[in-house]
Parts: structure tokens; sequence; C-alpha cells
């Protein structure tokens, strides 16, 4: 009985961690109502107030691996056309879903890899309203951190 409390404690510990860093693509439900990462808050208020003057378009919703695929894909776009806006950045954090992406120092991006660190530095924080926005080159990086729907923390 004793050798199996180390695996019990083993297995609980390793679920809770995975949890903590799951998307809500992977069908895990957010609370709306905390702030997933300091500024996200923000963000989210700045979009809905740009999406009301028509700054930004609604997005469609989706769920699963089709909204992580989109995700993903958009995120893969964006990291090719802003290079030089995110050679300071190790992660970009979507608040939509709570999706954490690492950025390599070759510019590369790892979706769906979460920060070791509690408090990661140099992360670049959005909504999927405002990469949409990117990626379309309807505004670029310095107008989305003037309208306050990205920030960069160091």
């Amino acid at each position: 009985m004793k050798a199996l409390y180390p695996m019990v404690l083993l297995s609980l510990t390793l679920g809770a961690s995975m949890t903590t860093h799951a998307c809500s693509y992977d069908g895990q439900l957010n609370n709306p109502f905390t702030e997933s990462f300091p500024g996200s808050l923000d963000i989210a208020i700045a979009t809905q107030d740009a999406l009301k003057q028509n700054l930004l378009e609604n997005i469609e919703t989706l769920e699963g691996k089709q909204g992580l695929r989109r995700a993903s894909w958009w995120l893969k776009l964006m990291a090719k056309q802003q290079q030089v806006d995110l050679q300071t950045v190790s992660y970009i954090y979507l608040i939509d879903s709570h999706l954490w992406t690492k950025v390599t120092p070759d510019q590369d991006i790892q979706v769906h890899v979460s920060p070791i660190s509690a408090k990661p530095s140099s992360v670049m924080v959005i909504s999927e309203a405002a990469l949409q926005a990117l990626i379309g080159g309807k505004i670029n990086i310095e107008q989305a951190v003037e309208l306050g729907i990205v920030q960069f923390t160091s």
C-alpha cells in the first residue's frame, strides 16, 4: 500500500499541472471572470471596443481541433509576416482560448507549448480578432498596440 501512495501522488500532480495549462481547444471550460495572464482583461475590453467601432471584424467561434487548427495557422502566418516585431518575444498568448505558443530564437513557433516559468518574460498578449486583423493587413503592430488589443510584456 505504501508503494502505491507515491504513484497516486505523482499522477495527481501531473494531472493537475496539465489541466492548469490546458486551453479551451482541449475542451476545458475557462472562467471568463478570471484573468488568466496579466493584461488579458485589458486586451479583452480593448478588443470589444475595437469591434464596436468596426476597427476589427467579428470572427466565427470554432471549437476543438478546428479552432486549434485555425489559431495555429494564423499564428504561423503572423510569425512569418511580423518577424521583426517578434524578435524579442518568447511566447504568444491568445486570450480567447488561453492558448500559449512558444517563439523560438530562429522565429519558428511551437503552438500549444506552455511556459515553464509561472511568470514568463517577453510575452505578446493578443486576441484572436486582433490576430486576424494583423495577418489580414487591416492593422499593423503599432496600431494594435495603440488600440490596446496587443500588449508586449517584458
